[in-house]
Formats: structure tokens, C-alpha cells, sequence
């Protein structure tokens, strides 16, 4: 039976008493994922727990300086045997670990997330849409149990909550944020060698992307939405990765005017993926009329079509829903 929703203490007390555990996360992990997995898969380690650690796809190459990331396992490798618990976090559904949704479906599973649309798919749901990254939810978690938080784990957490909160520039960033990432920095974490292996250690094929990217950006509704796009061919040409695409779209959330910025990104013929920001406008609403969701922020979605024609549906949708943004409907 699937619980509306648990408390942390809950959660707590399920991981103190099993003693085999799959941790896992969305596809394309980022940050927020890798750092809160590798957090508490170092933990439940600590602890003598028996748990394996995947991600859907590779751990992109700028997180492999986290301790112990090699120890992610492609899903490929994952045993179908039976699992105490399977924990699922910063997913908003089971679509986004697709590989592993019919496992999913016949064990126990924790859904730990901050997605305000998330569809509370497991046996036992934490979501606090109030929370700025996952991270901040592990640490909670793990504060719980009652765990020390060693510098290892205060690596993870940091990398969670320093990405998906932007460098603690985004909405979500609360006071509650930075109380944490002051305890982590208090734990052993070194700011500035965090953000060398995170920002400043850009590829030379990445930056080749982002100059590919940029010169197909297009303006519309009055300059109030600025979209770019990547395509195959660009992916082929700069020899760019797929973790080179994160990020991208902020530069057209960054350019002033824009209340929503999109990033149409080619991942084979008739299937673009659209990636939302904004300042302003809840772009989850928008990502939400093609099966997508994410924050009010921050969302995206998946259209299978071919590109063309991709992106002018979205732009309609876009256009219309800034309209009906500016002229709500009362009652």
C-alpha cells in the first residue's frame, strides 16, 4: 500500500532496520542526484549495510572527484534479487528511472524528493518542495539517525546543495540552506576546492558547445522567451558529452527581459528534449502539458517529435501560457 506521505523519522528508522538497500536516482544525474546518493550510500557503508549504488546513466566526469563514486554501478550490472528497500531520490516519477521502473514496481520503495510534482510512487514518500536540493533532505535524514557527518559525506552533501541551488543563487535558496552548507563547510568541506572541480574546470569540447549553442539563439513573444538549440550534429562536430548540456539553458534565463528561457536538445530523430527556466513564472505548469514537471523554476519534458516541429509546438505553448500568466483567470 502506498503512503501518501512519511515522516523523516520514518524513513529513518526503515534504514536503521533493513540491512540491504538499491539507491538510485533520475537519468542524466546531476549533482544534486550523484551528491545525495554517494552521501548516503557512504553512510549506510558506516553502518555495515549491505547497499547498491546506480545511476541510469554515467557519473558525469566533473563529480568523479567525489569519494567513492566509482563505486556506481551502470544498471546494467544491478541484480533483480530481492532488495530490503529501494530508495529513489530527486526523481519526480518512475518514467525518470526507466531501466530499472519494473524493479521498481514489485519491491518496497523510498521516494525521497523535492519536486513539486513529484507522483508519489512509493511505499513510503518524503517530498519537501520547500527544500533546495535533495541534499538538504539526506543531511536531515542522516542528522535523524543520528549519523556523523564526516568529510566524505560532507563533499557529497555540499555538491548537492551548491548545484541545484545554483551557487546558492536561485529561489530556493533558504536560510535553512545556507545553515547546512555552513555546518558541511565546519565538517571538512573547502569551498573554493569545490567550486574548481565543479565550475571552474571546464572541457575544451564543452566550450565548443556553448559557442555552437549560443549561435542559434532565437528571441520570441516580445523578447520575453529565448531559446537555443542542440542538435546532433553539434554533439558530433565539438565532441562535446552529454553532461556538457547541463547548465545551457541558463544562458538564456540570464539574459534580461527573458521570463522563460528553453533549451531544445536533440537526443535522436523525432525525440527533443526541452529543458524550462525562469525567473518569475511556475515553467513546471508549462513541462507539465507534455508529461514533464521539475520546479517552479526549473522543469522539463520530452516531446517525440522531430525537432521542427518540437519547437514550435513548445513556443506556442509558451507563448499562450505567458499570455494566460499576465491575465489570470479569477474564480
Amino acid at each position: 500500500m502506498i503512503n501518501s506521505s512519511s515522516g523523516l523519522d520514518t524513513i529513518a528508522k526503515l534504514l536503521l532496520k533493513e540491512n540491504n538497500y538499491l539507491i538510485t536516482s533520475h537519468m542524466n544525474p546531476d549533482g544534486d542526484s550523484v551528491g545525495s546518493a554517494l552521501a548516503l550510500w557512504i553512510a549506510l557503508n558506516s553502518l555495515g549495510k549491505k547497499a547498491v549504488l546506480t545511476t541510469i546513466d554515467p557519473v558525469p566526469f566533473k563529480y568523479r572527484f567525489l569519494p567513492h563514486w566509482e563505486e556506481v554501478k551502470e544498471w546494467q550490472e544491478v541484480e533483480t534479487g530481492d532488495y530490503g528497500l529501494i530508495i529513489v531520490l530527486d526523481s519526480s516519477d518512475l518514467r525518470r528511472i526507466e531501466p530499472l521502473m519494473d524493479l521498481a514496481k514489485i519491491q518496497r520503495v523510498i521516494n525521497i524528493d523535492h519536486h513539486v510534482t513529484n507522483e508519489k510512487f512509493g511505499q513510503y514518500n518524503y517530498i519537501d518542495a520547500g527544500a533546495g536540493s535533495v541534499g538538504e533532505i539526506i543531511y536531515e535524514l542522516l542528522k535523524q539517525m543520528k549519523l556523523a557527518i564526516t568529510k566524505e559525506i560532507a563533499m557529497c552533501l555540499y555538491t548537492a546543495i551548491n548545484t541545484d541551488t545554483g551557487s546558492f543563487r536561485y529561489a530556493n535558496t533558504s536560510s535553512r540552506t545556507h545553515r547546512i552548507a555552513a555546518d558541511l563547510v565546519e565538517s571538512g568541506v573547502n569551498p573554493a576546492e569545490m567550486t574548481r572541480h565543479i565550475y571552474e574546470n571546464a572541457t575544451r569540447e564543452g566550450t565548443l558547445l556553448i559557442k555552437e549553442a549560443l549561435s542559434t539563439l532565437e528571441f520570441d513573444c516580445g523578447n520575453q522567451i529565448a531559446h537555443i538549440t542542440v542538435t546532433l550534429e553539434m554533439m558530433k562536430c565539438t565532441g562535446a558529452r552529454e553532461e556538457d548540456t547541463e547548465g545551457l539553458v541558463n544562458y538564456t534565463r540570464n539574459i534580461q527581459g527573458v521570463e522563460i528561457g528553453i533549451l531544445f536538445k536533440e537526443i535522436c530523430e523525432g525525440k527533443i528534449r526541452v529543458g524550462f527556466r525562469s525567473h518569475r513564472v511556475d515553467v513546471s505548469q508549462l513541462a507539465e502539458i507534455y508529461g514533464g514537471g521539475g520546479h517552479p523554476r526549473a522543469a522539463g519534458c520530452q516531446v517525440e517529435k522531430t525537432l521542427p516541429e518540437a519547437r514550435q509546438e513548445v513556443l506556442n505553448s509558451a507563448r499562450k501560457f505567458l499570455e494566460e500568466c499576465k491575465n489570470p483567470v479569477n474564480g
